[in-house]
């Protein structure tokens, strides 16, 4: 089986929160630390701004996500 065989499956769902997330993962550094813009994220994502909002607000509230300051958060729970 590939490496990523099951993020593509879980792709299938055509979930633009899964979208975002895998995004993150990708993204991160070492520190689990994404330095990034919502604007950055939902071209890559192919998703409205509006979008990534609401999809972090979910990762806020379970603390997955937590933010440090603009454009620079911190990634839990991994």
């Amino acid at each position: 089986m590939k490496k990523d065989s099951i993020e593509e499956y879980l792709k299938t769902s055509e979930s633009k929160a899964l979208d975002i997330l895998f995004w993150l993962l990708h993204n991160r550094d070492q520190h689990n630390r994404v330095y990034t813009t919502l604007d950055t994220i939902a071209a890559e994502c192919e998703v409205t701004k509006v979008t990534v909002n609401r999809v972090f607000q979910r990762l806020y509230q379970k603390e997955f996500l937590t933010k440090i300051r603009n454009g620079q958060y911190q990634l839990n729970k991994i």
